[in-house]
């Protein structure tokens, strides 16, 4: 029982567990989407013709496994939303079973040889490092039930599991012949378990290097074999992984890109070879992109030798999608490489590549690769999973069943039928309309509105302020007019409570339409207010006070925002719109939600994303700020919604679920049941009385408000 003890010591101090309280189990129901939403309108403004199939999709996966054994067998990896599998190359998938677990975003997966449903996976991000890891998970019954595989020695466990965030595992690989040898590609050295099979009590794991590895191959012959690990380092395993030695790395601009990246490839048509992608960058980041190489490692002589760059004259490999390149495993000489759009082949072992048609799948591919007979090839990207059954030449999406939508702004319509608008990580703006899921926007989606009392008049956003406006009839071609500000990325727009032609829009200005996006004012100019104003990064309304504003404005530290309010928003000029600034807040960082009072407009809630026990949540009674965080433990918040009128009932979006709490409550009380990814979207159907959640992973879910 001690990888018991050792199991909850490790999750209460990520905050897994919630402190004491009320936790009750809750109806929670997925809504979707888990088919790829159908283009509306496409070659429209909204989605234009060099768009069409590039934004839409059911989620971002980011790494892909074929069974050696049975290419119908696949399993997706998506970094926030956890595990897919399919029987049927990807005709349909179902869930991996990580909605469970407590961070189901999962890096990578690795399965037994023999028994088909013992698998084991790393949770976490391991390309952009989005989600950090809590270390490596073993299912035996085909992920109905998972165990963590830390390791139950002392002294000898992998060590993630405690509070830093910034960790990420690249890669769990275990022996094609031999479940029980596994290892670990993570930021935080490599690691070998030569019993990962056996009992939690037991498993032991050793530390072979220091460095940011993300890579692991095994190259088997008859009934031996030796592992390739690489990241920033080169390693290689020889004599079944006893015996380590550190690998030339090849040639790289070192001083100008500092961070290396290999990801490597092997063809049992090549033994003699090590295949690679080489990329460096600045950092982990996406930006800037760094440079891309396909270099070739000859074992024998340990040599590299650099077969071009791909970043000339091509779509550049970057660090963050590093496994974007696959080699033949029937023929070596034909390779595939991409990153955005196109796909490129190559058929002379990556001298000279061609281009395919752009269009055939979703932007930004993570991974690529072969099925066994070499025919089949694989894609996954932001979109879902890709199917090619002409060697990479012509591809389709296969990703029915993959439900790992990453939502940020979410709307519903007040009726009794479903309509939900959403603005998604690189999938634009997706519409649920009479039980049919439509790609409507093209972009990075965020913050979206339909109509309170027309649910046919809707806006969607996208990055860096772009707004699109269907005003009926399902045509989003009509754009709003674009409001002169400088917004963040996350474009944040809200519709007044009351007055529904009034739409307002964040930005180095707080802007203001009254007719629909048709024409823009400013009614709060950064500059004008203060010289350490940089950015309205968002704004909340009162749905029971009309007038009401509390603007969360960004400084030139960004990490000591001011919130400011007005009680006259309504004026007809701007200029006579009153601004007072509130008390400095108690504590530092960002701010997740600012909900007025309904009884009071002097009064709010405020709510911050922080992982610490305390000052997450707060109340302004008038004059100060009360702490109300009580048990929330470590649920980082990212979403609060409060119901209007006199009940006075606050919820909360967190990576544990949903947490709820009413005006007399003395606890926050938990509704369980959600998957264990982060929720930045929360909106109320008072019509159906139900409540509306957008994940980051997992698409959208809907419950009964708690009466």
């Amino acid at each position: 029982m001690r990888w018991l003890l050792l199991f909850a010591i490790s999750c209460w101090a990520l905050g897994i567990y919630a402190q004491p309280g009320r936790v009750r189990e809750w109806s929670w129901n997925f809504v979707g989407p888990d088919v790829q939403p159908a283009e509306l309108n496409p070659g429209g403004s909204a989605i234009p013709a060099y768009a069409v199939n590039r934004g839409n999709g059911t989620g971002r996966i980011n790494f892909l496994l074929v069974d050696p054994n049975d290419q119908r067998r696949v399993w997706a990896c998506s970094p926030t939303g956890g595990l897919w599998y399919t029987t049927d190359e990807g005709e349909s998938w179902q869930t991996g079973g990580t909605d469970a677990l407590p961070v189901s975003g999962t890096s990578s997966v690795t399965i037994h040889p023999r028994r088909k449903n013992t698998w084991a996976l790393s949770t976490g991000d391991g390309d952009d490092v989005f989600q950090y890891t809590d270390g490596v998970w073993r299912t035996r019954n085909g992920g109905k039930k998972w165990e963590n595989i830390n390791g139950g020695l002392r002294n000898h466990q992998l060590p993630f599991g405690g509070t830093d965030y910034h960790s990420y595992i690249g890669k769990v690989a275990s022996c094609p012949l031999d479940f029980n040898f596994m290892v670990v590609a993570s930021s935080k050295g490599l690691f070998v378990s030569r019993n990962a099979g056996a009992p939690l009590s037991r498993i032991r794991w050793d530390k072979i290097a220091d460095g940011y590895f993300y890579d692991v191959e095994f190259l088997v012959e008859g009934r031996s074999f030796t592992v390739f690990a690489a990241g920033n380092k080169f390693y290689k395993g020889a004599a079944n992984g006893t015996l380590w030695t550190a690998l030339p790395l090849p040639e790289y601009p070192a001083a100008e890109y500092p961070f290396l990246r290999l990801s490597l490839v092997l063809s049992p048509d090549a033994p003699d070879k090590v295949f690679a992608g080489v990329t460096c960058s600045e950092g982990i980041t996406q930006s800037p992109a760094g440079d891309g190489t396909f270099q070739v490692f000859d074992i024998p002589s340990e040599q590299w030798t650099l077969v071009r760059s791909l970043r000339k004259e091509m779509s550049n490999l970057i660090t963050t999608r590093a496994r974007a390149i696959a080699v033949n495993p029937k023929d070596h000489l034909h390779v595939l490489t991409t990153n955005v759009q196109p796909v490129y082949y190559s058929h002379d072992g990556g001298k000279t590549f061609e281009k395919v048609d752009r269009g055939q799948m979703h932007d930004d591919v993570h991974h690529i690769s072969f099925a066994p007979d070499g025919k089949t090839g694989l894609a996954s990207h932001y979109g879902g999973v890709s199917y090619s059954t002409h060697s990479g030449l012509h591809w389709k999406n296969r990703d029915s069943g993959i439900g790992a939508a990453n939502v940020f702004g979410l709307s519903v319509a007040q009726s009794e039928e479903i309509q939900v608008l959403y603005g998604g990580y690189d999938t634009g703006g997706n519409l649920l309309h009479k039980g049919k899921w439509y790609h409507v926007s093209w972009g990075d989606g965020f913050e979206t509105i339909i109509h309170p009392k027309n649910p046919a008049v809707m806006f969607t956003t996208k990055h860096t302020g772009g707004i699109d406006k269907c005003a009926g009839e399902m045509s989003f071609d009509q754009s709003s007019g674009a409001p002169s500000t400088r917004t963040e990325w996350h474009t944040w727009i809200r519709m007044h409570p009351e007055y529904h032609e009034v739409i307002f829009c964040a930005g180095s200005s707080l802007m203001r339409s009254r007719d629909l996006g048709a024409s823009w004012e400013s009614i709060f100019d950064c500059s004008k207010m203060g010289s350490q104003l940089k950015n309205v990064f968002r704004f909340y309304l009162s749905h029971d006070h009309p007038g009401v504003l509390y603007a969360y404005v960004l400084t030139t530290s960004a990490e000591n925002p001011e919130i400011w309010r007005t009680f006259n928003v309504n004026a007809e000029d701007p200029a006579n719109i009153m601004w007072e600034k509130m008390p400095d807040l108690p504590v530092s960082g960002w701010i997740s939600a600012i909900l007025p009072d309904p009884q009071d407009p002097h009064r709010c809630w405020v709510s911050f994303t922080r992982r610490e026990f305390e000052g997450k949540v707060w109340y302004f009674n008038g004059t100060g700020y009360v702490d109300e965080t009580r048990n929330l433990g470590g649920a980082m918040i990212d979403a609060g919604i409060m119901t209007k009128g006199n009940s006075r009932r606050l919820y909360l979006g967190t990576q544990q679920g949903v947490y709820t709490r009413g005006w007399s409550d003395t606890s926050w009380t938990l509704l369980d049941g959600l998957p264990g990814t982060a929720i930045k979207s929360l909106d109320i159907n008072y019509i159906t009385r139900e409540l509306f959640v957008g994940t980051f992973g997992r698409g959208v879910w809907r419950g009964p408000l708690f009466e």
